[in-house]
């Protein structure tokens, strides 16, 4: 069975549109969904529209490191900054801007 909820997007059908061409091979591969979940064809392409771009948006907001990238970022993490001497004029400038309360 096909992992796709319905419910949200079967009464989702607004004044928008979203034209697309494609040939006999897609729309068979459609037909067959369609008839397999026994739902309307828009019902569906709402529906696998919006599954396909939550797991875009979801993958591309993480990060994946191999494990040789991970050790990397974890000792660049754990290694003591180099302070140099624009470190050291931007720490003076900004106690001369900002007034702390404690």
């Amino acid at each position: 069975m096909l992992d796709i909820d319905l419910s949200d997007l079967s009464q989702d059908k607004g004044a928008r549109t979203t034209q697309l061409r494609h040939g006999d091979r897609l729309a068979d591969l459609i037909d067959r969904a369609v008839a397999a979940l026994g739902v309307e064809k828009s019902t569906f392409l709402r529906a696998a529209i919006a599954k396909e771009a939550q797991r875009i948006l979801e993958e591309s907001s993480r990060h994946v490191m191999s494990a040789e990238d991970a050790g990397k970022f974890e000792a660049a993490l754990d290694r003591k900054p180099t302070v140099t001497s624009k470190a050291k004029a931007a720490a003076k400038a900004y106690r001369a801007r900002v007034v702390h309360a404690d």
